[in-house]
């Protein structure tokens, strides 16, 4: 064997807080050769961030770190910060989860890059931005020298994650160590930065840490499992997938939704939505949500219209899941936001159980609310950290029901936590007692507790471990089974949709563009956009994943203050003709059932 280019030994971190002493990494150990991509897993909390931290030497003040990090056989665990900094950057690079929490804000794109190089490097001024020109280039962002003299804030999720990746990359370092780097993206755009990082195994050595498995499965070679500070397997990408010994291991893959397993067949509702209207609890028609937005012309300025719902129509029948999936952008939460009446429409109709809730004084659409519930993407901060679990879940009832007593309002708020799977001694404590998987169980008691028709799901797992993501998915199948309740299912992530909806609605740009019944959008999807979603899923099976045809879709999502003109999918389409810029496409229904606004399909 080689030398390693990172040896670690028993590593040991310790976290000093005011309840006590927190074992965080429990005698870790490991060796990193030059030319490996070694995938670390686990649960949030298994203990992968703080030794990827370690490993580095940006551990918080209060941590404590024992053992051997050996870079290139040189002690580097607790070294001063002289020589610390002589390595990061330069020998060592390290990709964070959050590129908004890592990039100064109010600093340009291109200052940010060159001072790092001319940090490590001594470089001029000229030659820093020739350097860091040529590195956004790698990492494909669009335009590098307009975004070069761009801030931060002015850039779309993938692209600061680009920029991120930019400067880890700008020394060429030995070691790349990438912190979650998908997880906070939309499929399409991690589909991209997953491909970027296959790309890159050529010319560095990957440390890839995520909680996704379906992630390393088509990118890493050897895979570490960590639970609770330890490494409790470790092997071959093919020893993992085929043939994991561990329990916690075949957890965390059971956990994985699977494209390859055919769900049941949704139950007969509003299969399609062809005269479905009197059997509708909600109705939308033609519904637009546009916002007037000043944009700069030159030296003046001007207001246009942000295109954020631009005439859509579906329906909800009782008992039913729909699922909406796009991107960020998209105008998803947009529509659930006018659907709820929590922000107004410019046109079209919303129609709760005949009713146009648009027509409504503030009074009576109070009234209305009982019936329409919402569950949101962040449970901390949708949550009231100042209020026990107890009287969060109850003030609801508070509201609605101001005659019911409080011996009856405290029996309400025990079946609304034994709904969940909470306890009865959960019901005096604070949120930030609690994990987010919990939070979340706390916020669909609080959003069940007065029995709602339709309860709408704002990305209410995507900031969820996968196995406490499956347990909630599975709550909300359970729940909706006891009550009837309808929902709407917000998301980006198909393969949680594919379990959870009975029938889905791409999104893209404000417009729908297929609404098809869950089995037959994922089997045999017809608009290039719906295909290329699907395709961007990481599969947690080895052969799917290199017989996969990946789609990688090109540039990102246009700006809805100036939407392309005839097909809005036009400039990103790998299929478009003339014909798509020069006329919209009409829904028309495929031979399935689906029905879908594209020319070509």
């Amino acid at each position: 064997m080689s030398t390693p280019l990172l040896a670690c030994e028993d590593l040991r971190v310790r976290f000093q807080t005011h309840a006590g002493t927190v074992d965080a990494v429990n005698g870790v150990g490991f060796e990193i050769h030059a030319g490996d991509c070694v995938g670390i897993v686990g649960e949030s909390g298994s203990g992968k961030t703080q030794t990827a931290m370690a490993l580095v030497g940006l551990l918080a003040d209060n941590a404590v770190a024992s053992g051997s990090v050996r870079f290139r056989q040189e002690e580097i665990l607790n070294a001063p910060a002289e020589r610390l900094n002589r390595i990061r950057g330069r020998r060592v690079s390290m990709v964070f989860q959050d590129p908004m929490a890592s990039l100064t804000p109010f600093m340009r794109i291109g200052a940010q890059l060159c001072e790092v190089l001319r940090q490590h490097s001594g470089m001029t001024r000229e030659e820093a931005k020739a350097r860091a020109l040529e590195v956004l280039d790698i990492v494909q962002i669009p335009e590098p020298r307009r975004r070069f003299g761009m801030y931060p804030p002015e850039l779309s999720g993938g692209q600061r994650q680009r920029v991120m990746i930019a400067q880890a990359l700008l020394c060429e370092p030995d070691l790349l160590i990438a912190d979650e780097p998908t997880t906070a993206l939309d499929l399409t755009i991690q589909a991209q930065i997953l491909d970027f990082f296959r790309s890159l195994k050529k010319r560095t050595t990957i440390v890839i840490i995520t909680h996704d498995l379906g992630v390393v499965a088509g990118l890493c070679d050897r895979v570490l499992v960590m639970q609770a500070g330890c490494i409790v397997e470790r092997g071959t990408i093919e020893a993992i997938f085929n043939a994991s010994k561990h329990p916690y291991t075949r957890t965390l893959l059971a956990a994985l939704p699977r494209q390859d397993t055919r769900p049941q067949e949704p139950p007969q509702g509003l299969s399609s939505e062809t005269g479905a209207g009197s059997d509708a609890l909600l109705r939308v028609d033609d519904l637009k949500v546009h916002f007037p937005t000043r944009v700069q012309d030159g030296l003046r300025s001007r207001t246009v219209p942000l295109r954020a719902v631009d005439g859509v129509s579906f329906r909800v029948a009782e008992g039913e899941t729909v699922g909406i999936v796009g991107e960020s952008g998209c105008g998803k939460s947009t529509l659930s936001r006018a659907v709820l009446q929590l922000i107004g429409s410019t046109g079209g109709r919303i129609v709760w159980q005949g009713e146009d809730l648009s027509g409504l004084s503030r009074k009576a659409m109070n009234e209305r609310r009982r019936d329409l519930s919402v569950v949101f993407q962040d449970p901390l901060s949708s949550l009231n950290p100042r209020m026990t679990i107890g009287s969060i879940i109850a003030e609801p009832l508070r509201r609605f029901h101001r005659e019911m007593s409080r011996k009856d309002r405290d029996a309400a708020v025990l079946n609304a936590l034994r709904d969940v799977g909470l306890d009865r001694e959960h019901r005096d404590r604070y949120p930030h007692e609690f994990s987010g998987g919990q939070c979340q169980r706390v916020s669909i008691a609080r959003a069940m507790i007065l029995k709602p028709r339709l309860l709408i799901c704002d990305e209410p797992v995507s900031s969820l471990d996968v196995s406490t993501r499956r347990q909630t998915i599975e709550l909300l199948k359970d729940l909706q089974e006891k009550h009837g309740v309808s929902i709407i299912f917000i998301s980006h992530d198909l393969s949680v949709v594919r379990i959870v909806c009975d029938r889905v609605l791409v999104m893209y740009l404000g417009h729908f563009v297929e609404i098809a019944d869950r089995n037959a959008l994922f089997e045999s999807p017809s608009h290039p956009y719906t295909q290329a979603l699907i395709s961007a899923i990481p599969v947690p099976d080895l052969a799917a994943q290199r017989q996969a045809e990946r789609i990688i879709l090109s540039g990102e999502l246009p700006s809805p203050t100036a939407p392309p003109s005839g097909c809005v999918f036009r400039t990103r389409c790998p299929i478009a003709t003339d014909l798509c810029g020069e006329q919209e496409p009409e829904f028309r229904t495929l031979d399935n059932g689906a029905r879908v606004a594209c020319h070509h399909a």
